[in-house]
């Protein structure tokens, strides 16, 4: 059996479309096939070939056809030393199943876009270990949390806590625009077209509900400093509800303002997993807090 483990990119994607993706060297005829006979399944339940993916979901293939090629050992990349010092020097936890890094904004999660080398690759290499996976994934933009596993069972078993809403995350952020409330929640209707998010105020076919919390932290008279409170894991959720309320989040170039920044001020600073009892609460980043009094 080969499994795969949708993070937050495939969200939303038809499973035939991803399946036509990851295993290039199959007919898509005989893909529908392997899907009526039930040989692809997600989360163990039957599908069909037009169901829509989301954020954690396991696929497993259970079928005679040859996936030797899938299974072999990929080469590790070359690490120098400075590189391998700051691979180390940005995990904030870790033990025998999975590590935690705190990510720098402009790092990728996974290779693609453009984008032939990823911390994936070169976590692979740093512990010597193939079977390295990240559970969860943020922008490249975005700094911060991001959990990985060491092994296939450890990824399937957080995949399922993601899909399940099981871990608690936060971020801080950095909107233009002086915000009066202490606290409030955005709640829409939100959906992905091509390289971009859509929102709407009602539900419409193909739009996913969408929670989030805010708390403000600091404020100034352009600046405001929110946490963020994840009820949903939808992509750009928390770029796209603070575009609509005209506060967009400061160096967002997609759905934000040109307002010349480099770099984008969104940061996974909280993670609870209660169920492992792992708890993670980083420091607001100075940046932030300068930014705030410019």
């Amino acid at each position: 059996m080969i499994e795969y483990i949708i993070d937050e990119e495939y969200s939303g994607v038809r499973v035939d479309r991803y399946l036509r993706k990851v295993l290039k060297d199959i007919k898509l005829s005989e893909l529908y096939k392997m899907i009526r006979k039930g040989q692809i399944k997600i989360n163990k339940k039957k599908i069909k070939q037009d169901s829509r993916l989301n954020s954690g979901d396991i696929i497993q293939i259970y079928s005679k056809i040859n996936f030797e090629y899938e299974e072999k050992e990929e080469a590790f990349v070359s690490l120098t030393e400075d590189r391998k010092r700051k691979l180390k020097e940005i995990i904030v936890f870790e033990n025998e199943e999975i590590f935690v890094i705190n990510k720098e904004a402009g790092d990728i999660v996974h290779k693609g876009s453009g984008h032939d080398l990823s911390l994936l690759e070169e976590y692979r290499a740093y512990f010597k270990n193939n079977k390295v996976n990240f559970v969860n994934r943020i922008d490249k933009d975005t700094s911060g949390l991001v959990i990985a596993a060491k092994n296939i069972k450890t990824a399937r078993k957080f995949a399922e806590y993601i899909r399940d809403n099981k871990i608690e995350k936060k971020y801080i952020i950095l909107v233009h625009g002086y915000i009066e409330e202490e606290d409030f929640k955005i709640e829409s209707f939100l959906k992905k077209e091509g390289e971009n998010v859509v929102s709407s105020e009602v539900d419409k076919e193909g739009y996913k509900k969408s929670i989030t919390y805010f708390k403000k932290i600091a404020s100034s008279k352009n600046h405001t400093i929110l946490e963020a409170d994840l009820k949903t894991g939808r992509t750009h959720q928390l770029r796209v509800q603070l575009s609509e309320i005209n506060h967009p989040i400061v160096g967002d170039k997609k759905y934000g303002l040109n307002d010349g920044e480099k770099r984008m001020y969104l940061f996974s600073y909280y993670l609870n997993i209660s169920l492992e009892n792992i708890f993670i609460k980083l420091d607001i980043p100075k940046t932030f807090k300068d930014k705030l009094n410019n």
